[in-house]
């Protein structure tokens, strides 16, 4: 007997390790297509958190289809999930665009324009964390 979900949230794990390894190779590699590849795999790290893990939400899984119809390249949950942020990736060239878009079509059509500076903002990735020795 099979309980409830379970191989489903297996099967994330698994396929997420996967995904976590191939996103690290690209960006070791930086092969054509980089961007659009890194942004594929946050896409279906999404995609599996939402259908497969099920700790994403409704809001959330709205946010990241309106990052991508924004113009985002890849977009998903991030943090603990169960009603956590997204962390897209986008064009320096069309961030300006993006946070407008994504300002208006979630923030603003909830009633949560008062929000909007403590959680829609731009950044760059850096190294993270490291121990040197």
């Amino acid at each position: 007997r099979r309980v409830h979900g379970l191989y489903e949230r297996a099967m994330h794990v698994y396929s997420e390790a996967g995904r976590v390894e191939e996103f690290q190779e690209v960006c070791n590699t930086a092969p054509p297509g980089a961007i659009e590849k890194l942004g594929a795999l946050m896409n279906g790290s999404h995609d599996s958190c939402s259908r497969q893990y099920e700790c994403s939400c409704t809001e959330l899984d709205d946010l990241v289809n309106i990052c991508l119809e924004s113009g985002a390249i890849g977009s998903r949950l991030t943090g603990a999930g169960w009603g956590g942020c997204a962390v897209s990736i986008v064009s320096t060239n069309q961030l300006s665009a993006f946070l407008e878009k994504v300002k208006q079509s979630y923030y603003v059509a909830r009633g949560l324009e008062d929000r909007v500076s403590e959680a829609l903002f731009a950044t760059q990735p850096g190294s993270g964390a490291a121990i040197y020795l």
